[in-house]
């Protein structure tokens, strides 16, 4: 089970790359198609039953590096970005979208705002 899971999130990624180059990082379909891979990467973890990451996985380097940036880009904007802010600033960037930075965190958009805010000292 856990390798048919695997392969079509390596069908999927290689869908992706490919996608990226005749498409474009933005087009609708390299979205789609990054959205397919977060749903399938959610499920492989769900599925072996972890309650989080495993701390040497690639996600969660690649979660602290899109955090870093969040925290960043707050700093930046004096304020927590919105959704559409972060997602397009994450996708222009290549970091993690919202959807992957909620589930990974287990914490929602308004939690992470939270988070991100007192860590870094500014008004809530």
């Amino acid at each position: 089970m856990l390798k048919d899971e695997m392969k079509k999130i390596r069908n999927l990624r290689n869908k992706l790359h490919k996608s990226i180059q005749k498409n474009g990082l933005n087009s609708e379909e390299t979205r789609r198609i990054s959205d397919e891979i977060d749903i399938l990467i959610n499920e492989y973890y769900n599925s072996i039953k972890k309650t989080e990451y495993p701390k040497d996985s690639e996600m969660i380097f690649y979660y602290e590096k899109s955090y870093e940036a969040l925290k960043n880009i707050t700093q930046q904007l004096e304020r927590f970005p919105t959704v559409r802010e972060w997602n397009n600033y994450a996708r222009e960037n290549n970091y993690l979208c919202h959807i992957s930075l909620e589930y990974i965190s287990k914490l929602d958009w308004n939690y992470l705002q939270i988070k991100v805010e007192k860590e870094l000292n500014l008004k809530i």
